[in-house]
């Protein structure tokens, strides 16, 4: 993780995307929607923006913001989590801090759990982000097994849609095997995103790499009109931390 790298240009980056105030990222589990979360959180920092993250994954509470709040508070972000009580059960619980977060100055962050299911807690918020605006994009790692086709990738949108009653902005490939990731996985992984997205009139606004492979994606990736995202890991497995 390179919490201090420069992100001047990742910020520059954003302008791609006619980003609305409340940004909400949604797709299947393991598909990198909290990081993503906070790398788009920090990219807005560095624009001068100010920034609240609020954790509203009703499905997993352990793979999350909640996770890292405290690093992110040292950043700069304001954060939202469950109530102490229930921040590390399975209980679903949000708290009432995002409501009110949706009138406060600045761009709201809004961290989903997985899958349709995860989109639920959406519908509570749905009128307020339609008053607000809202970018809803779709996060999509094409080697995980419920997004691993373009139908996969379809039906798992066209479902959350239905749940939260909120139209997807855009898509985010984001197809990686963790640490074993290469350049070639993410190129065939963002080939399968892209027909999904044309199909469903949606923009792929970013490709996720790993830090250290940018300068063979760039190549990779020449003739491609898409802009490429050197993803920062924020929350790291049990082991990658020392613990099991």
């Amino acid at each position: 993780m390179t919490v201090g790298k420069e992100l001047a240009g990742l910020s520059r980056d954003l302008d791609h995307f006619p980003w609305k105030k409340i940004v909400a990222v949604v797709g299947a589990l393991g598909s990198g929607k909290s990081e993503w979360l906070l790398n788009l959180a920090t990219a807005f920092l560095e624009r001068g923006e100010a920034v609240t993250v609020a954790d509203v994954d009703i499905i997993n509470p352990y793979f999350c913001i909640r996770e890292v709040s405290t690093l992110l508070e040292r950043m700069g972000l304001s954060v939202i989590l469950p109530f102490k009580g229930t921040r590390w059960s399975d209980l679903p619980s949000i708290s009432p801090e995002v409501d009110r977060a949706f009138d406060a100055p600045g761009r709201l962050l809004i961290d989903i759990g997985g899958d349709p299911r995860g989109a639920m807690a959406l519908t509570q918020f749905a009128p307020r982000m339609e008053q607000a605006g809202y970018s809803l994009v779709a996060i999509v790692n094409a080697f995980r097994p419920q997004t691993s086709s373009v139908e996969g990738i379809e039906g798992m949108v066209r479902s959350i849609e239905r749940v939260s009653g909120l139209k997807v902005s855009a898509v985010i490939s984001n197809a990686h095997f963790m640490a074993e990731t290469t350049v070639d996985d993410v190129y065939a992984g963002y080939r399968t995103a892209k027909e999904a997205a044309l199909k469903m009139h949606l923009p792929v606004i970013f490709v996720g790499v790993p830090e250290d492979a940018m300068e063979e994606a760039e190549l990779r990736f020449r003739g491609e009109k898409v802009c490429l995202w050197p993803v920062s890991r924020y929350i790291l497995l049990p082991w990658e931390r020392g613990g099991m």
